[in-house]
Order: structure tokens, then C-alpha cells, then sequence
């Protein structure tokens, strides 16, 4: 059995409320439907756990400004082991 970690809370804001989110959430222009996520969580639940292979990570969409504050955000599932993906503590 695999385990996922939900990936919310942020360094620098208070992130238990998502408006305050910083990372962002862009999608690529390849046209192959793939995302860039550009920040730092700072706490992610069970991301310790051996058998974790899936990140759960909440970002703010890149028109964010256009949108009502809570329309902003999205979700993006994220392999553990993805390019860029470091787990510091």
C-alpha cells in the first residue's frame, strides 16, 4: 500500500488559510498539459512515511488576481520522487 502527504502550509504566511497562499501554480505552454509549482511547503502531512509516493499540493493558480479570493487555488498531484521535489526535515 502506498501513502500520499497533503501539502498546504507555507514559511512565510499564515497558509491554514488558503488565501494567503504563495506558491504558484503555472501551466506549461508545450501544450502537453504539465504544471510548474514554484515555492516551499512547510509542513507536509504523513511526507516522512516510507511508503509515501504521492504529493498532495495546493498552489495558487497563476491568474489567481482574476479570480474571487476563494477560486484561486488548485490541487496538483505530484509524484514523490518528481524532478525538483526535495524533502528537507
Amino acid at each position: 500500500h502506498i501513502r500520499s502527504a497533503f501539502c498546504m502550509s507555507e514559511p512565510s504566511v499564515a497558509s491554514s488559510d488558503a488565501t494567503n497562499m504563495e506558491l504558484r501554480v503555472s501551466k506549461l505552454a508545450d501544450g502537453r498539459g504539465g504544471y510548474v509549482l514554484s515555492g516551499r511547503k512547510w509542513w507536509a502531512t504523513g511526507a516522512l512515511d516510507p511508503r509515501c509516493e504521492l504529493l498532495m499540493v495546493m498552489g495558487r493558480c497563476a491568474d489567481a488576481d482574476a479570480r474571487a479570493p476563494h477560486e484561486r487555488h488548485s490541487i496538483v498531484l505530484v509524484p514523490r520522487r518528481a524532478a525538483g521535489v526535495r524533502v528537507v526535515r
